[in-house]
């Protein structure tokens, strides 16, 4: 199964796999890592590093980061080139891609399919609700 790390500025992305685990239950190969104030490049590299390698069964590892250029995009970025990790790097994480990295993600999905469901289920998400026609 492609693994899946959620990893963001502050704890947001332990929040989203809380909040995925209360409204769907626990997601396998799933895992968060969190760039924290104060913490230095190395330490949350490191993090990252293991998250990765425990992560990846084969099959590679999808990141889901909530800001393009950021310091959780830009760390995974650096280790997926100087490592040749099979990773691939999708942003702008959203409570809906999680909860999709619980329920609908299965053995035996391949990486594009696994990047391009959670593309879509992410934008699907994103709606004025309530908005009279």
């Amino acid at each position: 199964m492609v693994g899946v790390l959620v990893a963001t500025h502050g704890r947001l992305a332990d929040e989203f796999l809380n909040s995925a685990a209360m409204l769907v239950g626990e997601g396998e190969q799933l895992e968060s890592v969190c760039v924290l104030p104060g913490q230095s490049p190395d330490d949350f590299r490191a993090q990252v590093e293991e998250k990765l390698a425990r992560l990846d069964s084969g099959e590679g590892v999808v990141a889901l980061v909530d800001i393009t250029g950021g310091t959780p995009n830009n760390t995974i970025y650096r280790v997926k080139m100087e490592k040749n990790l099979n990773v691939r790097i999708v942003t702008g994480v959203n409570l809906p891609m999680v909860m999709f990295s619980v329920l609908d993600r299965f053995d035996g999905m391949t990486m594009d399919e696994l990047v391009e469901s959670l593309q879509e289920n992410g934008i699907q998400q994103i709606k004025e609700f309530g908005k009279k026609k």
